[in-house]
């Protein structure tokens, strides 16, 4: 078993230093829950969602995880987060773009051809920034926000029947809010506040999702429960075991003794393009992967998410060194991978059973 661990480290450590675009973090992603609409937060969302600046950017979760449009999604009061998994990251919805598709032929839409003294003038989407709206998308970032795609223009809010001055982005509504200052100035300032609109709740209400996903749990383990993998099985080799999902970080293998582990921070999942990656140790009696070296290309696969079981079909079965980390990337087509160690009681290569949807 020493040298199982061993091994693992080794292939852990090189993984960490692959150029894949998701971190390997393993306590970043761990599963939260908000009291307050009562969903979660997990995996490379909460990653992103930390990293991008949290509740005031992107508000609370308004759903759990569910697939839209071929990808896991999850929305929140004022955006959107999608998981690519053929590219192994997290981006924020182009919810800005769509809540504007109204005002195809507003003048505050119409590209200009320079930006305001002080501004600055986006040649990718023919429009400025100036003044507050400038100084908030700066304390953010692009990945948050995106390009802006208008002019700022005065527009009668929906949730409360107020005038705003607003300005669209790609994946953002910025409002001025001259009737709030800021607490740090006291009653007495007036410099205006820049809130971000709720793009989440007001695209929820003209799209709802399925009743799922807008239903609260009870607990932050039922994060992503409705898309991650959540059993495997072999039929021909009588493998059948559940999974969990789980990071990886230097110096721990995460990989339970008893189950299969879903690698969230580089994994696809069942029903969208990527790589679903499963590990599983062998080398004891009865552990999980032990006869995954009789696995053959034709063999069936099927792997268990959200209470639905789908198919793979075996079509390629390796045995590579620890350096092939490649066998772990994103892929362009779905694609299930899974990996255990060999010989037994060796340990000083990678079995890799590669299947397609089928």
């Amino acid at each position: 078993m020493r040298r199982l661990l061993r091994a693992a480290l080794l292939i852990l450590g090189l993984i960490a230093l692959a150029p894949v675009p998701a971190s390997a973090n393993t306590r970043a992603g761990t599963p939260v829950y908000f009291r307050e609409t009562g969903h979660t937060l997990a995996y490379s969302f909460r990653e992103f969602y930390d990293a991008q600046g949290g509740l005031p950017i992107f508000g609370l979760p308004l759903t759990e995880v569910f697939i839209e449009d071929g990808r896991p999604v999850q929305y929140f009061e004022r955006a959107r987060l999608e998981w690519h998994g053929d590219l192994g990251l997290v981006q924020a919805g182009h919810l800005g773009r769509l809540a504007a598709e109204s005002y195809s032929d507003h003048p505050a839409f119409a590209r200009v051809a320079s930006a305001p003294q002080g501004g600055v003038f986006f040649d990718a989407t023919g429009h400025t920034l100036a003044g507050p709206f400038l100084s908030f998308w700066r304390r953010g970032s692009l990945d948050a926000f995106g390009f802006p795609i208008s002019e700022p223009f005065e527009e009668l809010n929906g949730q409360d029947g107020r005038l705003y001055t607003v300005q669209y982005f790609e994946r953002a509504r910025f409002e001025l809010h001259p009737e709030i200052s800021p607490a740090s100035a006291g009653p007495t300032c007036c410099a205006p506040v820049v809130l971000l609109g709720h793009l989440g709740r007001q695209h929820l209400d003209a799209a709802p999702p399925p009743e799922a996903a807008l239903s609260p749990v009870d607990a932050a383990s039922r994060a992503w429960d409705s898309v991650r993998p959540a059993r495997v099985r072999v039929p021909r080799i009588g493998i059948d075991t559940a999974v969990v999902s789980a990071g990886f970080s230097l110096g721990q293998w995460d990989v339970p003794r008893h189950t299969a582990v879903h690698y969230w921070p580089i994994a696809g999942y069942p029903g969208t393009p990527g790589n679903i990656v499963l590990a599983g140790h062998v080398g004891y009696p009865g552990e999980i992967f032990n006869r995954l070296p009789a696995a053959q290309p034709g063999d069936e696969i099927f792997v268990t998410a959200g209470g639905q079981e789908r198919r793979y079909i075996v079509h390629e079965v390796l045995t590579l060194l620890p350096t092939a980390t490649w066998v772990m990337a994103p892929t362009h087509d779905e694609q299930l991978t899974l990996i255990t160690c060999v010989p037994i009681g060796v340990y000083s290569h990678r079995l890799i059973v590669r299947a397609s949807p089928g």
